[in-house]
């Protein structure tokens, strides 16, 4: 990797250069500019909107409170699952939020970062850093100097809307995933889901909040999903499992024999099939 180049206002190297010179000679070690991590930090999503103008409607169908109201063009999403709101994520998402804005050198409102929860804070929590304020259900602002700059977003309080539906998957409490899935079903195409995600989705609404203590991977919540669905689907009715499929996709993927075709069949239903396959025949010819 390329060394930066140092800048003319890079006071802290010749800060250094002069503890350097003071305390190596008497065995005090100096790292100018030392790593403070393996690799660079990374912002867990970026969200951004591509347009000059505000989110247009299909978007908004879909960003849920808080995101949805932001007029900042670039979103930054502190994600955490399994752990509660406390020093280390708001530094950490106070932190992102500083070097990103530095890094890409934008102003301070052209970007919005968020502190998105899946355990709900305590009320007590939430006073500590100052986010008395609630915006929108579920979506607080905080009146200290330093973590004003950082929205936080519980989603087991998100409204019950089409649009917070996929954010509130991901909420510990399951009766809130279960009332999401249900929004979700009615707002998007869930037969379009991938087969992993749907495996990960599955899991996730099995899970309780007393689930959070365990430290689960997304792949052991893939697992459990897959466990899970299969013991789902084994209770629901051949009727409902087959609704809206297309009968000579059924048929394809079983793969019967021709005598199990007939199997079932009353002698009237056998002389229409006769009937039909004579017309087809016919029609072949």
């Amino acid at each position: 990797m390329k060394e930066p180049q140092s800048q003319p206002n890079d006071w802290h190297l010749a800060f250094a250069e002069t503890l350097e010179w003071d305390l190596i000679p008497v065995g005090v070690h100096i790292s100018p500019e030392k790593a403070v991590m393996s690799k660079p930090p990374r912002v867990d999503v970026l969200i951004l909107r591509q347009q000059e103008t505000a989110w247009d409607a299909k978007q908004l169908e879909r960003l849920p409170d808080g995101i949805r109201q932001s007029t900042a063009r670039q979103i930054l999403l502190e994600f955490k699952y399994t752990q509660s709101i406390g020093d280390d994520a708001i530094i950490q998402a106070l932190a992102y939020n500083l070097l990103y804005i530095n890094y890409k050198k934008l102003k301070t409102d052209e970007v919005q970062t968020f502190l998105v929860s899946a355990i709900k804070p305590q009320q007590d929590t939430r006073k500590l850093y100052g986010y008395d304020n609630m915006l929108y259900p579920g979506v607080y602002n905080s009146q200290n100097q330093l973590e004003k700059r950082i929205q936080l977003i519980s989603l087991n309080e998100l409204a019950d809307e089409p649009y917070n539906a996929v954010f509130k998957l991901f909420a510990t409490h399951r009766k809130e995933k279960q009332k999401a899935f249900e929004l979700l079903k009615q707002s998007r195409n869930v037969a379009s889901i991938p087969p992993g995600l749907k495996s990960l989705l599955s899991g996730l609404l099995t899970l309780g909040e007393q689930d959070m203590n365990q430290e689960l991977t997304p792949e052991q919540v893939r697992q459990i999903g897959q466990i899970w669905g299969k013991a789902y689907l084994s209770t629901v009715p051949l009727s409902e499992r087959l609704a809206g499929a297309n009968p000579a996709d059924v048929i394809t993927h079983l793969k019967p024999k021709p005598g199990e075709r007939l199997a079932g069949l009353s002698p009237d239903e056998i002389e229409e099939l006769e009937f039909h396959l004579k017309n087809f025949k016919h029609q072949k010819h």
